[in-house]
């Protein structure tokens, strides 16, 4: 178990999570607007620089029940943005949000890698012991990414998202803490 460990530290990390600044603001935008990402998105309304100005000044409270990070890749470059959100400290429970926002970064692992960095983040830093996802039934490379890393299929919600003129199944996902001890090694 300790060389595992040890392999893993030794690994080179492809990408790191950092907080959002206010001049990512613009791009964060871009990417939430942009067709390809609504598509997966729950959030369906387009945005412009008041919602994110507004929502900068939400993730930024200390007690905010989101905790939003910008990833970016080893030369500092933005390429996308995740997060924990609705935290609920009580249950220990929160929610993923991930969007791999440049397109050309898509199908290198980039995704795979921030979304063990938050999922370790959520573990380790906030000591959560569950977290969820939903993911829309046509999104298969992120059910494949989800399962990949030891989510668990909870429920099924049948015709909950109705997009292109049809009914779509939506999926829920979880991880708990102790489901999650290889992958959290893996990360450190």
């Amino acid at each position: 178990m300790r060389d595992e460990r040890d392999n893993a530290q030794m690994k080179q990390r492809l990408v790191k999570l950092r907080s959002v600044r206010k001049s990512d603001l613009g791009i964060i935008r871009d990417w939430r607007n942009s067709q390809d990402t609504r598509e997966f998105n729950t959030q369906f309304t387009l945005l412009n620089m008041n919602n994110q100005r507004k929502w900068f000044v939400e993730i930024s409270k200390k007690e905010s029940p989101r905790k939003m990070f910008v990833i970016t890749e080893k030369g500092g470059n933005p390429i996308g943005v995740c997060g924990l959100i609705n935290i609920d400290k009580e249950n220990r429970s929160a929610d993923i949000a991930i969007i791999l926002g440049e397109k050309k970064q898509r199908g290198k692992h980039l995704g795979s890698e921030s979304l063990e960095l938050l999922v370790s983040y959520g573990f380790k830093k906030l000591k959560l012991h569950r977290i969820g996802a939903e993911i829309f039934e046509y999104n298969k490379r992120s059910v494949n990414l989800f399962e990949r890393l030891n989510f668990k299929l909870e429920a099924t919600m049948r015709d909950r998202l109705w997009r292109d003129g049809k009914w779509w199944d939506v999926y829920s996902y979880s991880i708990l803490s102790n489901d999650a001890d290889q992958l959290l090694h893996a990360v450190l």
